[in-house]
């Protein structure tokens, strides 16, 4: 097998530059459900040790991407449109979740704080730095419900996809997820945390959709599936 140069070359870690790798080849469908993930290749590719390629394979079996069977290796886990779909519907569940206890507080310093956020993703130049306001934005809504177990399993489902791979891939989903976070919002200060609940689980079904999309488009996924 001929693998691909990593697209990312400076994450904070070897582990974590590992991880980003097997995601992309995952979602390019270099590597598709059931192969083996060739662990010294890639760590040759990358120009790492092996072991920082294993504890990635650890954190993306957390994740459900890959198999690790203790004699046979590490293979690529079922990978199909269910796969995204469970995903992104867990993550608007929880993060539903966020919204209504938000809403529930109406704390006026949260609140400010997210429309100041809001208005700096309305005034981004390009969709980098509209995706990282809005990460903020999501990141102080997670952080004022108040769930330290909350803000932990957030943070382990942003890792699905690989880095920038909405930026790149779908770029039409970030301008729609704010939008859609302007409407939470105002869900949010009129203290009507089932509306923006129903709001946000919807916009991370769409978010779901979008990717199914595209990895269908790009032959990843059965145009049947």
């Amino acid at each position: 097998m001929t693998l691909p140069a990593p697209a990312m070359t400076k994450p904070p870690s070897a582990a974590e530059i590992a991880s980003d790798y097997v995601r992309t080849l995952i979602f390019t469908g270099v590597l598709r459900t059931g192969d083996k993930v060739p662990i010294d290749e890639i760590a040759e590719m990358i120009g790492i040790s092996r072991q920082p390629v294993r504890e990635a394979v650890i954190e993306l079996a957390n994740d459900g991407l890959v198999e690790i069977d203790g004699r046979r290796g590490t293979f690529v886990a079922a990978f199909g449109p269910g796969t995204v779909r469970d995903h992104y519907e867990l993550v608007g569940m929880l993060e539903s979740f966020a919204v209504r206890r938000v809403a529930e507080r109406r704390d006026p310093e949260v609140i400010a704080r997210l429309r100041e956020l809001e208005r700096s993703a309305d005034a981004a130049p390009d969709n980098r730095e509209r995706k990282r306001v809005v990460i903020e934005l999501l990141r102080t809504l997670n952080h004022a419900a108040g769930n330290t177990r909350l803000r932990m399993v957030m943070r382990a489902m942003t890792r699905f996809t690989p880095g920038d791979y909405y930026l790149t891939h779908v770029p039409d989903a970030v301008q729609d997820n704010k939008k859609t976070l302007n409407a939470v919002l105002d869900a949010i200060e009129a203290g009507d945390g089932e509306g923006g609940a129903l709001i946000t689980v919807e916009m991370w079904r769409r978010t779901g959709e979008r990717l199914i999309e595209h990895l269908r488009a790009t032959g990843v996924f059965d145009a049947d599936t």
